[in-house]
Protein backbone atom coordinates (compact mmCIF):
# COMPACT_ATOMS: atom_id res chain seq x y z
CA UNK A 1 0.00 0.00 0.00
CA UNK A 2 1.27 3.36 -0.79
CA UNK A 3 0.62 6.24 1.20
CA UNK A 4 0.68 10.08 -0.36
CA UNK A 5 2.86 12.60 0.41
CA UNK A 6 2.12 13.85 3.49
CA UNK A 7 -0.87 11.49 4.71
CA UNK A 8 0.98 10.77 8.18
CA UNK A 9 2.44 12.36 11.31
CA UNK A 10 5.00 11.25 13.58
CA UNK A 11 4.22 12.86 17.25
CA UNK A 12 6.68 12.07 19.91
CA UNK A 13 4.37 11.49 23.14
CA UNK A 14 3.15 14.52 24.69
CA UNK A 15 -0.21 14.55 27.29
CA UNK A 16 -2.92 12.84 26.42
CA UNK A 17 -4.87 16.22 25.87
CA UNK A 18 -2.23 17.35 23.05
CA UNK A 19 -2.93 14.14 20.98
CA UNK A 20 -6.50 14.41 21.17
CA UNK A 21 -7.03 17.35 18.75
CA UNK A 22 -4.65 16.01 16.19
CA UNK A 23 -7.30 12.04 15.50
CA UNK A 24 -10.07 13.95 13.41
CA UNK A 25 -8.48 12.76 10.92
CA UNK A 26 -7.08 9.84 11.63
CA UNK A 27 -7.36 6.35 10.11
CA UNK A 28 -4.39 4.15 11.29
CA UNK A 29 -2.54 4.90 15.18
CA UNK A 30 0.52 3.87 15.93
CA UNK A 31 1.32 4.01 19.72
CA UNK A 32 3.82 2.58 22.10
CA UNK A 33 2.63 1.48 25.52
CA UNK A 34 1.97 5.17 27.59
CA UNK A 35 -1.30 6.15 25.21
CA UNK A 36 -4.55 5.08 27.00
CA UNK A 37 -6.89 4.29 24.39
CA UNK A 38 -10.35 4.16 25.95
CA UNK A 39 -14.17 5.18 24.99
CA UNK A 40 -13.25 8.63 25.59
CA UNK A 41 -10.17 8.44 23.08
CA UNK A 42 -11.87 7.13 20.42
CA UNK A 43 -14.52 10.22 20.90
CA UNK A 44 -11.85 11.90 19.30
CA UNK A 45 -11.12 9.38 16.76
CA UNK A 46 -14.07 9.40 14.39
CA UNK A 47 -12.27 7.78 11.10
CA UNK A 48 -10.21 5.05 13.21
CA UNK A 49 -9.81 1.76 11.63
CA UNK A 50 -6.97 0.09 12.79
CA UNK A 51 -4.70 0.45 15.81
CA UNK A 52 -1.22 -0.69 15.70
CA UNK A 53 0.42 -1.39 19.07
CA UNK A 54 3.99 -1.53 18.71
CA UNK A 55 4.55 -3.82 21.37
CA UNK A 56 2.99 -6.48 23.19
CA UNK A 57 -0.02 -6.06 26.03
CA UNK A 58 -2.79 -4.43 26.21
CA UNK A 59 -3.04 -3.01 29.72
CA UNK A 60 -3.75 0.65 28.29
CA UNK A 61 -5.44 -0.62 25.35
CA UNK A 62 -10.11 -0.70 26.12
CA UNK A 63 -9.90 -3.92 23.33
CA UNK A 64 -13.77 -4.27 24.15
CA UNK A 65 -14.40 -0.24 23.21
CA UNK A 66 -12.09 -1.22 19.77
CA UNK A 67 -14.56 -4.19 19.02
CA UNK A 68 -17.47 -1.96 19.39
CA UNK A 69 -16.52 0.01 17.36
CA UNK A 70 -15.31 -1.95 14.63
CA UNK A 71 -11.68 -0.51 14.97
CA UNK A 72 -8.78 -3.63 13.98
CA UNK A 73 -5.95 -4.10 16.66
CA UNK A 74 -2.90 -5.63 15.64
CA UNK A 75 0.29 -5.88 18.12
CA UNK A 76 4.42 -6.25 17.05
CA UNK A 77 4.69 -8.44 20.08
CA UNK A 78 7.77 -10.14 18.66
CA UNK A 79 9.33 -7.07 18.99
CA UNK A 80 11.44 -7.42 22.60
CA UNK A 81 11.03 -10.51 23.11
CA UNK A 82 14.64 -11.60 23.16
CA UNK A 83 15.39 -8.40 25.42
CA UNK A 84 13.54 -9.62 27.62
CA UNK A 85 14.16 -13.31 27.08
CA UNK A 86 18.08 -12.30 27.65
CA UNK A 87 16.65 -10.26 31.35
CA UNK A 88 14.74 -13.44 32.62
CA UNK A 89 17.79 -15.64 32.15
CA UNK A 90 20.10 -13.08 34.25
CA UNK A 91 17.56 -12.52 37.08
CA UNK A 92 17.38 -16.29 37.00
CA UNK A 93 21.37 -16.31 36.87
CA UNK A 94 20.86 -13.64 39.76
CA UNK A 95 18.91 -15.67 41.70
CA UNK A 96 20.66 -19.17 41.51
CA UNK A 97 24.12 -17.98 42.47
CA UNK A 98 23.49 -15.31 44.61
CA UNK A 99 24.67 -13.02 42.73
CA UNK A 100 23.18 -9.41 44.01
CA UNK A 101 23.58 -10.29 47.76
CA UNK A 102 27.32 -11.65 46.90
CA UNK A 103 27.95 -8.44 44.74
CA UNK A 104 26.58 -6.11 48.50
CA UNK A 105 28.77 -8.41 50.83
CA UNK A 106 31.98 -8.00 48.25
CA UNK A 107 31.63 -3.74 48.52
CA UNK A 108 31.39 -3.88 51.95
CA UNK A 109 34.68 -6.05 52.16
CA UNK A 110 32.77 -9.47 53.15
CA UNK A 111 33.54 -12.72 51.62
CA UNK A 112 31.17 -15.46 52.35
CA UNK A 113 32.59 -17.70 49.94
CA UNK A 114 30.41 -21.48 51.19
CA UNK A 115 26.92 -18.88 51.82
CA UNK A 116 27.10 -17.65 48.16
CA UNK A 117 27.75 -20.75 46.65
CA UNK A 118 25.52 -21.15 43.54
CA UNK A 119 23.95 -23.84 41.40
CA UNK A 120 24.45 -24.38 37.81
CA UNK A 121 21.57 -24.56 35.45
CA UNK A 122 23.05 -27.41 33.80
CA UNK A 123 19.84 -30.29 34.12
CA UNK A 124 17.73 -27.80 35.87
CA UNK A 125 13.68 -27.58 34.43
CA UNK A 126 12.37 -24.47 34.54
CA UNK A 127 8.87 -23.68 34.07
CA UNK A 128 7.39 -21.60 32.12
CA UNK A 129 3.64 -19.56 32.73
CA UNK A 130 2.69 -18.37 29.41
CA UNK A 131 4.31 -19.35 26.41
CA UNK A 132 4.16 -16.65 23.90
CA UNK A 133 6.40 -14.31 22.39
CA UNK A 134 8.20 -13.97 25.34
CA UNK A 135 7.89 -17.78 27.26
CA UNK A 136 9.44 -18.78 24.30
CA UNK A 137 12.19 -16.61 23.60
CA UNK A 138 13.15 -17.29 27.71
CA UNK A 139 12.61 -21.25 26.90
CA UNK A 140 14.93 -20.32 23.68
CA UNK A 141 17.69 -18.96 25.80
CA UNK A 142 17.85 -21.56 28.90
CA UNK A 143 18.42 -24.69 26.19
CA UNK A 144 21.41 -22.72 25.82
CA UNK A 145 22.09 -23.48 29.30
CA UNK A 146 21.41 -27.32 29.35
CA UNK A 147 17.89 -27.08 30.75
CA UNK A 148 14.51 -28.54 30.16
CA UNK A 149 11.09 -26.67 30.14
CA UNK A 150 7.83 -27.25 31.29
CA UNK A 151 5.70 -24.46 30.05
CA UNK A 152 2.42 -23.83 30.61
CA UNK A 153 0.50 -22.85 27.58
CA UNK A 154 -3.28 -21.06 27.43
CA UNK A 155 -5.08 -22.98 24.65
CA UNK A 156 -8.64 -20.61 24.85
CA UNK A 157 -10.17 -17.98 26.71
CA UNK A 158 -11.25 -20.59 29.41
CA UNK A 159 -7.80 -21.06 30.08
CA UNK A 160 -7.41 -24.61 29.78
CA UNK A 161 -3.95 -25.40 30.47
CA UNK A 162 -1.30 -28.23 28.90
CA UNK A 163 2.09 -28.66 30.06
CA UNK A 164 4.52 -29.61 27.47
CA UNK A 165 8.14 -31.15 28.55
CA UNK A 166 11.04 -30.18 26.77
CA UNK A 167 14.18 -32.50 26.35
CA UNK A 168 16.96 -30.73 25.35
Amino acid sequence: MQLPANSFRFVPFHSRTDILPLLQDTDILILKSKTKIDKDFLEYSPRLKVVIRAGSGFEHIDVEALTERGIRLETTPQGNRDAVGEQAVGMLLCLMNHICRANQEVKRWIWKREENRGHELDGKTVGIIGYGNMGSAFARKLAGFGCKSLRMINTNRIMQTRFVKNQV
